[in-house]
């Protein structure tokens, strides 16, 4: 990536000077004396994009039958990963995406609520820089739109920290779950909160309303030429599931060939497209089609047509995003990553076998669903696109292990940012993620370990083999994802030494990143 870098490096300028002097709480360690910058003009981009709840199939470009020729687009001029995996939840897979460390480590081992245990503080620590924090002192506007979800709720000694707090110039969105996307609630602009949803007019709809305001900041930077950093978490397509009329309708017709049906159709997909491997098999162990009488059927096509116009309503917003960066010559030099935040969920609208039919669709061919740690729970889409750079390797597809945490030191290779040494006048611990843009030109994949825990649901991947235990009480299975990628064959009888090796690694990360000790459900702890 040497040469890749090179192209991108330019000197200190003035106007970067002013920038850092009025942003001292940020700078720690990054001094103009020790880090050179690169003119406004020269330094490029950075659009992270998160979608929350989506599938791994779900989009057109990894096989879906969902619209998103926008985000398939972006998939045809840049790189497609079929590796990524993230935390298996949303609360804790965006402390990774924000600080490239295990979600225990930076205090949000579960989810919001603060359980007065190193891992499980339910807010983003104050100790670890986010990326924002980084590249702030760097001249780059920062911005989110969307879900933040990184500030405890209920009881706690600690200071509630929102996105202004941890480095963000401008916030729009939620700080928690938006619980309605005709009148969402837990709403704020920047510091406030703007939650009275008797302000909502008729035609309001939250995912229109953050594109547009995606789009505001984007092209404020850009009148300012100033280089920017945009953090797009979109909260679709999460529940509850609804979307205009109109869109759902568009999208009904298509869900009416039923489960079974557009699940293999998808499949093929994937297999001519190369985004499952070769071998892999349709993931068993989920009600038949067959056992849905005609209303089932309707309810089914109809929260998956709402689903769909989740999805396509957000690739439109994509893509009005990307037409100002071209109207205003910045698409080329922006880095645009597109990503979800765990599997799709059964916690949509339906009970089973519906919801759980939803889930196995949207993760085709995988096993599972989000919060579980088996692969439907954890493999996610990535799709990374910087015309600038990447043009010679336009629609190519990179196999091989990453994960969420390797997202923040990749966007701090693209720009030749060094991670702080020291951060708020501590020593600040490196990020456990590596940068995987090597791989955009060809380079493989390292095989390196990666681990999980939600709620007691575990598992460690290492060298093609993977440990999983589906909670606390479960016992570890192990599965061969060279041979069998959606964990079909627990071999865990066959080789119990390799399932105790994996076991006795998994448990020594545990104890390093503060996954143990946990509280149960009656307030005990436990190992």
């Amino acid at each position: 990536m040497k040469g890749l870098k090179n192209t991108i490096k330019c000197n200190l300028g003035a106007s970067v000077i002013a920038t850092i002097s009025l942003a001292p709480l940020f700078c720690n360690s990054l001094s103009a004396a020790e880090k050179p910058l690169r003119q406004a003009q020269d330094r490029p981009n950075i659009i992270v994009i998160l979608a929350d709840d989506m599938g791994y199939s779900d989009l057109g470009c990894y096989g879906g039958e969902i619209q998103t020729p926008n985000i398939d687009a972006l998939a045809r001029e840049g790189v497609r990963f079929t590796g990524l995996r993230n935390t298996s939840r949303c609360t804790p897979s965006r402390a990774s995406l924000l600080t490239g460390r295990y979600s225990h480590s930076v205090g949000i081992g579960a989810m919001s609520r603060d359980e007065n245990l190193p891992g499980y503080r339910g807010q983003l620590s104050p100790d670890a820089p986010t990326l924002a924090e980084i590249l702030k002192p760097h001249g780059y506007a920062t911005g989110i739109v969307g879900k933040w979800h990184q500030t405890y709720t209920g009881k706690s000694s600690q200071k509630q920290l929102f996105p202004l707090d941890r480095g963000f110039d401008f916030f729009y969105g939620t700080w928690w779950g938006a619980k309605d996307y005709f009148s969402p609630k837990f709403m704020m602009k920047n510091g406030e909160h703007i939650d009275d949803d008797t302000n909502y007019p008729d035609d309001f709809y939250l995912t229109h309303a953050l594109s547009d305001s995606a789009i505001e900041f984007v092209q404020n930077q850009i009148d300012q030429d100033r280089p920017f950093y945009l953090y797009l978490a979109h909260y679709a397509p999460h529940a509850p599931i609804q979307a205009p009329a109109d869109r759902v309708q568009k999208c009904f017709d298509r869900y009416m060939a039923g489960f079974e049906t557009l699940q293999r159709e998808r499949f093929a997909r994937q297999l001519e497209l190369g985004v499952v491997p070769g071998n892999a098999k349709i993931a068993g162990g989920i009600p038949s089609w067959d056992t849905l009488n005609d209303s089932k059927n309707r309810e089914w096509a109809t929260i998956m047509a709402t689903y769909a116009a989740m999805i396509e309503i957000m690739d439109d917003g994509i893509g009005e995003l990307i037409a100002t960066l071209k109207q205003n010559g910045q698409y080329d030099n922006t880095l645009i990553l597109v990503f979800s935040d765990n599997g799709a969920t059964t916690e949509r609208k339906g009970k089973p076998p519906v919801s759980t039919l939803l889930a196995a669709l949207s993760n085709t061919p995988y096993r599972s669903y989000k919060a579980h740690t088996f692969e439907g729970g954890i493999a996610s889409p990535l799709i990374i696109s910087w015309p600038d750079q990447f043009r010679e390797y336009a629609g190519s597809l990179r196999h091989g292990p990453c994960h969420i945490i390797d997202i923040l030191p990749t966007c701090l290779d693209a720009l030749d940012v060094e991670f702080p040494s020291e951060f708020r006048g501590k020593k600040a611990v490196q990020p456990d993620g590596r940068s995987i843009l090597s791989a955009v030109t060809g380079t493989a994949l390292p095989q390196r370990p990666f681990y999980w825990e939600h709620l007691g649901r575990r598992a460690v991947y290492q060298d093609g083999w993977k440990l999983v235990a589906d909670g606390a009480n479960s016992p570890w299975k192990l599965y061969n994802l060279m041979d069998d990628p959606t964990e079909q064959n627990d071999l865990s009888k066959q080789l119990p030494e390799r399932a105790d090796a994996l076991k006795r690694d998994w448990t020594n990360w545990a104890k390093q990143n503060h996954v143990l000790p946990q509280r149960g459900s009656k307030g005990k702890s436990r190992k």
